[in-house]
């Protein structure tokens, strides 16, 4: 059996699309399979040495635009539409014999090459991995525009996107959901009774684990920063966004310093809400007990997470936290710190009686207040706790461990 991925992905930038697709594609070929990868990758050092690369050149920009018209106009008017594309993927797919093969496309975009490719003949099957659910977000845009030009563009995107995702999902062959509260979602919006289903939730990559803390460098940056051996850090990292709660973990801050002078608070990131944090933070003269650091490579946030107690995912209630397990939050359970994440339901399928992490309903500030001060209270009782999580996360949480869901 081969097993054929494609994106159209570079990989010059880390994140969570990356990282899902290196951890993947190299824990198939750690397991001896036939993996070949059609992507636009130059640089093969981070994927296994047994994956075979067909390289494809796209330089594409219309995301946007491909996807709205292909919930509009029949596959082959796309294709024509957009010739050089469709002719370099063509290329790619001419090197690889297609027989006995499983095909696999990997992200939003990828996922409407597969159906235009299906529908139009030039391949038999394709399989979905679902990272995102673009109509929950323009119905989040839609809900919440104050214009009412904003409000019909965001309606019109809406509907698109249904019309898009119904075609596309329900035309696969097999679809990878990132968790079973998402497969819930799409059998509830589209009949998926003819698509075979695989669960592998968003997983670590083997690579976090090789990463060593070197003491003599935490304690030059814990001097930098201004941190003292007293200090007990709450740290954030993660976009500055209307879901992330960040500023409900500000406010939270706030009331907990009047308990605990020795607290301080570590903020690592950026986004369309900092002008709103700044303000807050200057609001209740906080600044002196918050660290900020924004540009962040992914490769260093282990080094800061090494200075914190206690680390916070504070994001509100939304329909995608409860569907999709963050990055982010399995980034902090390899810490080897006391974490605490919203009670998402996509967090509770791990996250069984609390045995890798404290959880707060997300959205209640009142309950952050009470979990973080609890953690506070019994930070050496919960450290004690949680210190095999890290342990516990390489045998269990990486896509090695689990990469059998899609062998089966």
């Amino acid at each position: 059996m081969k097993y054929i991925f494609f994106t159209l992905r570079d990989f010059n930038k880390v994140g969570g699309g990356s990282i899902r697709i290196h951890g993947v594609v190299n824990a198939l070929a750690e397991k001896g399979e036939n993996v070949i990868l059609i992507s636009s990758a130059e640089d093969h050092s981070p994927f296994h040495p047994d994956i075979n690369h067909i390289r494809i050149e796209t330089g594409f920009s219309s995301k946007a635009v491909l996807q709205g018209l292909t919930g509009l106009l029949p596959a082959t008017a796309i294709i024509t539409l957009f010739p050089n594309l469709f002719r370099n993927i063509l290329t790619g797919f001419k090197l690889v014999d297609l027989n006995n093969a499983k095909i696999f496309f990997f992200e939003y975009l990828d996922n409407s090459i597969g159906y235009l490719l299906k529908k139009t003949g030039k391949i038999d099957h394709y399989i979905t991995d679902i990272h995102g659910i673009a109509p929950i977000e323009f119905a989040h845009q839609k809900r919440n525009s104050t214009s009412l030009l904003r409000r019909a563009i965001a309606t019109l995107k809406y509907a698109l996107a249904m019309r898009h995702d119904q075609k596309v999902y329900q035309k696969a062959d097999g679809i990878i959901y990132s968790s079973s509260q998402m497969k819930k979602y799409f059998e509830n919006h589209f009949r998926m009774d003819l698509v075979k289903d695989y669960v592998l939730p968003n997983l670590l990559a083997d690579e976090v684990f090789v990463k060593t803390e070197d003491l003599a460098e935490i304690d030059l940056l814990s001097a930098e920063l201004g941190i003292n051996t007293e200090d007990v850090i709450l740290f954030f990292a993660g976009g500055f966004k209307p879901t992330s709660g960040v500023d409900d973990l500000i406010r939270v801050f706030a009331r907990l310093r009047r308990d605990f002078p020795e607290l301080k608070l570590m903020l690592i990131g950026n986004g369309p809400l900092k002008g709103e944090v700044q303000q807050l933070i200057s609001e209740l003269q906080l600044a002196q007990w918050i660290v900020q650091r924004e540009g962040l490579a992914y490769e260093e946030l282990f080094r800061y997470q090494a200075l914190a107690d206690i680390i916070v995912c504070p994001d509100r209630m939304n329909e995608f936290s409860d569907m999709i397990l963050h990055l982010k939050y399995l980034d902090s359970l390899v810490s080897g710190k006391i974490v605490v994440n919203g009670a998402f339901s996509s967090v509770k399928e791990i996250n069984k009686d609390e045995n890798l992490s404290v959880n707060f309903m997300p959205s209640d500030e009142g309950d952050l207040y009470q979990v973080l001060k609890y953690c506070i209270l019994r930070k050496e009782e919960l450290t004690e706790k949680y210190k095999n999580v890290r342990e516990y996360a390489k045998n269990h949480l990486t896509y090695r461990s689990q990469i059998d869901t899609l062998i089966k």
